[in-house]
This record gives structure tokens, C-alpha cells and sequence, in this order.
């Protein structure tokens, strides 16, 4: 099906993170995107003709209904327990505000909700983070969305503002593996962050009702 060039407006939640800088520079870039609206809490350093940048507090999404009008948002929107200082503070990032965004766009008249999970998530899992991911996933797909992708990388490389030693051992260690035996790891093999863009913005023009998962098997290069 051919795109009609520069008609729809994307929204973009967490343009300051990994997979977030990622998405911001294809989106703007893409021809099916007339403007990219990205809220952040600090002014970005970026100017560009689709982009709106407008500054909100995420803890008071109901404030700027307006600047949910879309046609696709995206949702990259993640933290840690020890960056956000407790448990509480996590969940509010990876599930709160995840949750009540895609609510509001919805509700605005948004066609497709593609967010970022986790490979692992499950909501009986015994572990907080993929039980919290399990759980947003859950009440993103009971949202009215025409077209829902889910994403479930597994450990994200690429440039990040900030040094996590864990993840970076992790995702040397699973590439290790991968080389070694490319199936062995399945879903857990490790997603470089623009690979992982590319295909959310993919998959967001492929006209596809329903539900859909995405594992890291499937975000590869290519």
C-alpha cells in the first residue's frame, strides 16, 4: 500500500532516552510525517521543521490533552529501579505514565499505540520488572486502539547518556553467545536501539489491525 507523504502527526513519549533519540531522528526524516510532537521535561537541543517540543511534567499528563492528537504514538518511555530511587518511582515511569498516555491518545482519536516492553514480561512474574511490563502491556491492549504493536527487545544496545556497566556486560556477553549460536538466545538476544526504531516506525505503516508482538528474534538488521 503506498504512503501518502507527509499527512500524519506522530507522537513521541521518552525522545530523551535510547530508543527514544533514535526514534525522534527516523521519524523526522520519515516522508508519512507531516509533524513529530515530543514532549520532554528539558527543552531538546534539536530544530527541525516537523518538530514540536513542548515542556510538560509527566506527572500531570491530564494538563496537556492537547498535545495528544495523533495519528501513531510511540512509547519509549523506561527507567530503572536504582535511577528512579524505588520501586514506586519505577513503576510510575514504566507502567503510570505509559498507561494514562496511551489512554489519552486514544481518547484524542490516535489510530496505533507502538510501545516499547521487555522480552520476559509477564504480569505473574515474581520479578518487579517484568511484572510491571507485563501489567502495562495487559492495559495497553485493552485500550481501544485500531492497530497495537508491542515490542519486547531484549538487552538494548546503543548510545545511552548515562553508563549502565550491567547491561553493557550483559549485552557483550548475550553477542558473545549469539556468535557463537545466532538461536540459542532467542528472544533474549540483544536489540541495537536504531534497529529497534526502524522497525516500530515500520511496523506503524503497515496497516495491521489487531494486537502484535514483536521479540527481539525479530528485530534484527535487514
Amino acid at each position: 500500500m503506498e504512503i501518502v507523504a507527509s499527512r500524519k502527526t506522530a507522537l513521541l513519549l521518552g525522545a530523551t532516552g535510547m530508543v527514544g533519540r533514535e526514534l525522534l531522528e527516523q521519524l523526522l526524516q520519515h516522508g508519512a510525517y507531516r509533524r513529530i510532537i515530543a514532549p520532554t521535561r528539558r527543552r531538546l537541543h534539536l530544530d527541525h521543521k516537523k518538530l514540536d517540543n513542548p515542556l510538560i511534567n509527566f506527572d500531570n499528563l491530564d494538563r496537556y490533552r492537547e498535545i495528544f492528537r495523533c495519528q501513531d504514538i510511540f512509547i519509549a518511555l523506561g527507567t530503572t529501579i536504582k535511577k528512579a530511587g524505588s520501586e514506586e518511582a519505577f513503576r510510575r515511569v514504566d507502567y503510570e505514565y505509559v498507561v494514562h498516555a496511551a489512554g489519552l491518545a486514544q481518547k484524542a482519536g490516535a489510530n496505533q499505540c507502538l510501545v516499547v516492553s521487555s522480552a520476559g514480561a509477564n504480569s505473574e512474574s515474581s520479578f518487579l520488572y517484568s511484572r510491571t511490563k507485563g501489567e502495562m502491556e495487559e492495559s495497553i491492549t485493552s485500550l481501544d486502539f485500531w492497530s497495537v504493536h508491542i515490542f519486547r527487545p531484549g538487552v538494548l544496545v546503543g548510545k545511552r547518556e548515562e553508563l549502565r556497566l550491567t547491561e553493557k556486560l550483559a549485552a557483550g556477553l548475550t553477542r558473545a553467545i549469539r556468535s557463537v549460536s545466532p538461536t540459542l538466545l532467542g528472544d533474549y538476544n540483544p536489540t541495537d536501539a536504531d534497529v529497534l526504531a526502524k522497525h516500530m516506525i515500520d511496523a506503524a505503516q503497515t496497516i495491521a489491525p489487531g494486537v502484535h508482538f514483536h521479540g527481539a528474534g525479530s528485530l534484527i538488521a535487514g
